[in-house]
């Protein structure tokens, strides 16, 4: 065998030899470094072009190598894991504070019906609105029943809440409203409805009424209300305000039946024996109120709206006084039972009662209207509390108009009309900021967490899975600096 100096041609020492071979050794191993450095880019560039469904990207501005990829999924750890949808939302939230506009909406076309000689083409605008109130009592039932179905806890929550449990008996109300459209609309004017028609509605508003307030009326009495009187408002009223109106629907409903018929003479002694009641209550509601004014001063805030209620029970009382002692003239002497004096005497008495009562209508009002600029909050989520200023003041704006058509005074007939374009007018303020408030989420529409605390497993499609946007904090960083990059 030859000598490895005999191949080479030359000599060569141990010593070179072993450096030639770790550098030889050295190459080999930094070639296939490279090689491994290549398929791994490689990799994470197709990791990068179709990334797995299972991993997700974490959130970046700008794409930047040098950002921290730590994400920061684990910080909103309070945020609700499912989201409930808008629509249902506004079903959580709606409440029995929604009547009072239909109330208001009442009032304008109530008040406008009863103009002293108005123009034909008036008609039309009050159909407007007879039509808008049908609308909104369909609605509030619709959403309300919906309520009950898909949260009874805060449908039942609603009637039982110490403040907006009140407005339960303003759907009532609203019907009678319903009631009174009908028989100027639907039997005088254009005659659709026959005048037997009233007389069914007249006992279902009466039912009605008798269903709502007296229950309501029972567990109000039955509750302890030492603390009450320096936080009393005259929203409590509401609670006897169907019955303290059965006057009013009755002689609007004896305005087109047979004054001959036995009908009409139950009628007018029932709505005198409901009126008498819901007056007598209303005004131990009112005496209260005056202790609390004494007591604490003026109401502020949105309790302030609630002030104008006050001139509601005087107001309401006088206009029926007028018109029932108006259908007695004509009642009472076809009944044999009566003296031919009768209705005579009911019609003096009720003017009398009325001049007293309409004076005490325009104190109350005056005592509400005065301070109220200066008591009041002007805020969006308040807006529902301000239709307190339209409704409970169509009483005494129309007993106006009566005692003018009675005294033959053009004064009392200009007062009136001032009076109903001023509602209108504030009608028209309050709907537009309304509907501001409800687009952008003040009024009827709960908070997540409410909603979802009251849904059932059974109602899955009521909350949707929530999206869950993973951010870097690098990112978070950047979106607190300029926000409106994201």
């Amino acid at each position: 065998m030859q000598s490895i100096e005999s191949i080479s041609g030359s000599p060569i020492s141990s010593s070179s030899f072993n450096s030639h071979s770790m550098s030889t050794i050295k190459d080999i191993h930094g070639h296939k470094q490279e090689q491994n450095i290549e398929q791994n880019i490689e990799q994470n560039i197709g990791h990068e072009q179709s990334p797995s469904p299972s991993i997700s990207t974490p959130f970046s501005l700008n794409h930047s190598p040098d950002l921290d990829d730590q994400t920061l999924s684990e910080e909103p750890k309070t945020l609700p894991s499912r989201k409930p949808r808008c629509f249902f939302r506004r079903i959580h939230g709606w409440s029995w504070q929604a009547w009072p506009i239909a109330m208001g909406t009442g009032a304008v076309f109530v008040l406008m019906s009863n103009l002293y000689n108005p123009p034909e083409w008036v008609v039309y605008p009050e159909l407007f609105f007879f039509f808008f109130v049908c609308a909104l009592f369909l609605l509030n039932v619709t959403l309300l029943v919906s309520q009950a179905i898909l949260f009874p806890s805060q449908s039942l929550r609603l009637v039982r809440d110490p403040v907006k449990g009140v407005f339960v008996p303003l759907i009532v109300l609203s019907f009678a409203t319903i009631v009174i459209g009908i028989s100027q609309y639907g039997v005088k004017d254009f005659g659709v409805v026959t005048p037997e028609a009233l007389v069914v509605l007249f006992w279902i508003y009466l039912a009605m009424a008798n269903l709502v307030c007296i229950p309501m009326l029972l567990v109000w009495f039955n509750c302890e209300h030492s603390g009450t009187i320096t936080s009393f408002t005259p929203a409590y009223m509401f609670l006897v305000f169907p019955l303290m109106l059965t006057g009013v629907v009755g002689f609007n409903c004896l305005s087109d039946i047979d004054k001959g018929s036995n009908d009409a003479l139950i009628i007018l002694l029932v709505s005198y024996v409901f009126q008498g009641l819901g007056t007598l209550i209303t005004f131990m509601y009112l005496a209260i109120f005056c202790l609390r004014i004494i007591t604490t001063g003026f109401m502020e805030g949105h309790q302030a709206n609630g002030a104008f209620v006050a001139a509601g029970p005087p107001g309401f009382t006088a206009l029926a006084l007028l018109k029932l002692g108006e259908d007695a003239r004509e009642i009472f002497p076809q009944v044999t039972t009566f003296t031919p004096l009768a209705g005579e005497i009911f019609y003096n008495v009720g003017i009398l009662a009325a001049t007293m009562l309409l004076g005490c209508a325009w104190f109350f009002f005056l005592m509400a209207a005065i301070p109220w600029p200066f008591k009041v909050h002007y805020h969006s989520t308040e807006v529902l509390g301000m239709w307190a200023l339209t409704f409970p003041l169509v009483g005494m704006i129309s007993t106006f108009k009566v005692l003018g058509d009675i005294f033959e005074c053009r004064f009392l007939h200009v007062v009136h009309a001032i009076f109903t374009v001023a509602i209108l007018l504030v009608w028209c303020a309050l709907m537009a900021a309304t509907i501001t408030a409800f687009c952008r989420g003040k009024i009827f529409k709960s908070p997540t967490e409410d909603v979802l605390s009251d849904t059932k497993t059974t109602f899955a499609p009521i909350a949707t899975k929530k999206r869950e946007h993973k951010k870097s904090r690098h990112a978070a960083k950047r979106f607190d600096v300029a926000p409106h990059i994201v």
